[in-house]
């Protein structure tokens, strides 16, 4: 079996190479395919080739071979070309907006040409308007005329058809036109959407805002391209079937002529049917006509698919883009956030130290507690400069909104804007700290917080007469500072004036009882004397200037019913009813040791009646006697008012 084969080979070459000429020539496969069928010929032709013993045979099969040989390098080299072309398509990214850029390069028309386009279909409107109405008129006049019968106006009819088709022919070309009118107008505007995308811009608040308000707009205008990709594509499809329907008519009309062409010749002559055919070769003139119509329109409607199928393309594409584009902006955002976070974390480990350590070294009690409220205010403040700063390209339009907001709440909330004004001016100009005693508006109380809004007080005094909390919070909003005077007990130095009234009689020796009085006031309030002196050193640095002179005095007032010597004293604010009850009692104690001085209390005069006249005088009366009337001021009884007391402050 072997022996023989080459033999086979031998003898039906001619056949081997004229199927593999067929084969080659006639092969129209893919070039994968190609190169395995070239290289299994190839095998064969090899075995032909060595098998042929003639000589000018294996010369032929041999240049044969070598071009087969080349055209299957060829081919692999192709092959290798578009593995390659491939690789760098993979390569390149594929994202939307890169796909969108494809897209848009694809886009052949621009906005001058479909606009030239439009006007000159307007201007052919204008001359199939002004026929149409030709054709119309004449046909008015046909049927108007008398004997004209239904046969004779079916051509006329036929034209006013066509001058219709024509001007819808005309409107659905000028649809088209705008159509892709609109496709270029769309290439433009997403040209632009491309260029400042690729414009390396730092992801914020607004851009974010804008891409996704821009990916909800464009749902609904995919929802509009949807309907109108819709009513084209129906259009379109009654189109063809109308342009399909007109043509098997006019088919039709052939083959009806051809029968009545069959009916009448040179012998035989049929008016009747004459006449048919006259008219039947007329309608299937004007269908002729209309059939390019026809055909325009459906061009027209084509067109008009086509532009809304790539307007449809790239709003979906251009859908992708954007919100690939938000993704990006929310990532590089969140990525922006890192720092701010750094910075709050930083903040919030600052203000720990602070409020738990480094405050409780430096202030005790009112103070800390004041020191605290500030720097938790402090942190708030430089939190929302951190978020601000960063958060915000454009800090001039932000100052611009806020400063328009600030105004609007100005307006609406006056009386909180200037609470918040006055709690500014309450921390910056340092009148009052918490701890301090006040007077505003006849309440006095001592300062327990300092708030933004307001400042909450325990009140002292009122009712109870004396420096004592009469168990009730007051609640100030913080504009009391630019509408109330404010008395502050405390400022500079904690020690106020009082003083004692005391009323001796006539009888008692002044210049003893002043002496008394001012010994009692040296002695008992010595120590406090001393701290107001010193309190006052520190007044005379702050304004440079002398409070007053802190020693005891006894002042003396004249009154009706004896001589009053005033006791003024200084003592702590949150100890002058300590220090009066003091006074009083070393009074009474020496008032009780010295008898020659003798308090005194208001008396009342009782004036004796004078007799009543004889008669009365002729106009007022009878004049009373003045002369047993004693004195003016000499008592003639003496009571007392009220029990004798030491007034207080």
């Amino acid at each position: 079996m072997s022996a023989t084969h080459p033999v086979s080979l031998r003898r039906g070459w001619p056949l081997w190479l004229c199927l593999l000429f067929c084969v080659y020539t006639l092969n129209a496969a893919p070039d994968d395919e190609r190169i395995e069928r070239l290289q299994e010929d190839l095998k064969t032709l090899e075995t032909v080739v060595t098998g042929t013993s003639n000589a000018s045979e294996k010369g032929r099969l041999q240049l044969k071979l070598e071009r087969m040989n080349q055209e299957l390098r060829v081919l692999q080299e192709r092959q290798e070309l578009e593995r390659r072309r491939l690789a760098l398509l993979d390569q390149q990214p594929s994202k939307p907006i890169d796909r969108l850029r494809e897209r848009i390069r694809a886009i052949d028309v621009t906005v001058e040409d479909m606009e030239r386009r439009i006007q000159e279909i307007i201007t052919l409107r204008r001359a199939a308007v002004t026929e149409r109405d030709v054709a119309e008129a004449r046909l008015t006049a046909a049927k108007a005329a008398t004997g004209t019968k239904e046969t004779d106006t079916a051509e006329l009819n036929e034209q006013l058809v066509n001058r219709n088709e024509m001007l819808r022919s005309l409107a659905l070309q000028r649809e088209a036109a705008e159509a892709r009118l609109e496709l270029a107008r769309e290439g433009d505007r997403l040209r632009e959407f491309v260029k400042n995308v690729d414009v390396t811009t730092r992801p914020n608040l607004k851009l974010m805002f804008d891409a996704y308000t821009k990916a909800r707009e464009m749902e609904k205008s995919e929802d509009k391209l949807n309907l109108l990709a819709t009513a084209v594509g129906n259009n379109l499809q009654i189109a063809r079937e109308t342009f399909d329907l007109a043509q098997l008519k006019l088919a039709k009309f052939d083959e009806e002529l051809v029968l009545l062409e069959k009916q009448t010749g040179f012998f035989r002559t049929d008016p009747a049917v004459a006449k048919l055919l006259v008219a039947q070769k007329a309608q299937k003139r004007m269908l002729a006509e209309r059939i390019p119509i026809y055909q325009a329109q459906v061009e027209a409607l084509r067109s008009a698919d086509g532009a809304v199928a790539a307007r449809q393309e790239l709003a979906s594409i251009e859908k992708e883009a954007v919100l690939q584009h938000f993704e990006d902006l929310k990532s590089g955002y969140v990525q922006r956030l890192k720092w701010p976070t750094v910075a709050m974390s930083g903040l919030l480990l600052v203000y720990g130290l602070l409020h738990y350590l480094l405050l409780p070294l430096a202030y005790r009690k009112e103070g800390l507690f004041l020191a605290r409220r500030l720097g938790r205010y402090a942190c708030l403040l430089l939190a929302v400069c951190v978020f601000a700063g960063f958060l915000f390209d454009d800090l001039s339009m932000v100052a611009a909104t806020l400063g328009i907001v600030s105004a609007a709440l100005v307006i609406a909330l006056q009386d909180v804007c200037t609470s918040i004004a006055g709690w500014f001016v309450i921390m910056t100009g340092s009148k009052f700290k918490i701890g301090d005693r006040l007077e505003i508006e006849d309440s006095q109380g001592d300062v327990i917080d300092i708030q933004l809004l307001r400042t909450t007080l325990v009140e002292v005094a009122n009712w109870m007469d004396q420096d004592h909390p009469t168990g009730r919070v007051l609640v100030i909003p913080n504009n009391f500072i630019f509408k109330s005077k404010v008395f502050n007990y405390s400022h500079q130095h904690p020690f106020i004036w009082g003083k004692l009234e005391i009323m001796v009689t006539y009888s008692t020796p002044i210049a003893e009882a002043t002496a008394l009085f001012h010994r009692v006031l040296a002695e008992e309030m010595i120590e406090e004397f001393a701290a107001a002196q010193q309190a006052a050193d520190v007044f005379r640095k702050r304004y440079g200037v002398d409070d007053a002179v802190y020693q005891p005095r006894v002042n003396t007032r004249l009154a009706d019913s004896g001589v009053y010597l005033d006791l003024v004293y200084v003592a702590h604010y949150r100890r002058s009813t300590a220090a009066r009850n003091r006074i009083v009692r070393r009074v009474i104690t020496e008032l009780e040791k010295n008898p020659r001085i003798q308090l005194a209390y208001p008396t009342a005069v009782e004036i004796a009646a004078a007799p009543a006249p004889d008669a009365p005088s002729a106009i007022m009366g009878t004049e009373p006697d003045t002369g047993s009337r004693p004195p003016f001021g000499y008592p003639t009884a003496q009571f007392p008012l009220r029990p004798p007391v030491l007034p207080g402050r």
